[in-house]
């Protein structure tokens, strides 16, 4: 598996959680849950990679997870806030 779809999987599977974090309160239990779960789930991911693929762990890979991860929380964080605001700003 290429690094870059490793990365597009990444992205995909942290976005949802974005959502969850972004609705949650701040260092709660849920926030910290959002945030966790789906790093537990990409380091599997990574394991699955480097054993059924025989692609090792690279620091490029390392990087293009990290910065898919973070940009989906961010991203998912955005959009949910917009939706509010819009939502607020109707009624």
């Amino acid at each position: 598996m290429n690094d870059f779809v490793l990365a597009a999987i990444v992205f995909v599977l942290a976005f949802p959680f974005g959502f969850w974090r972004a609705r949650s309160k701040f260092r709660s239990r849920d926030w910290m849950l959002a945030i966790h779960i789906p790093v537990v789930m990409i380091i599997g991911l990574r394991l699955v990679n480097k054993f059924y693929y025989d692609i090792g762990f690279s620091w490029r890979s390392l990087v293009l997870n990290v910065t898919a991860f973070m940009l989906a929380q961010y991203l998912a964080g955005v959009i949910y806030k917009r939706r509010l605001a819009k939502k607020q700003a109707e009624l």
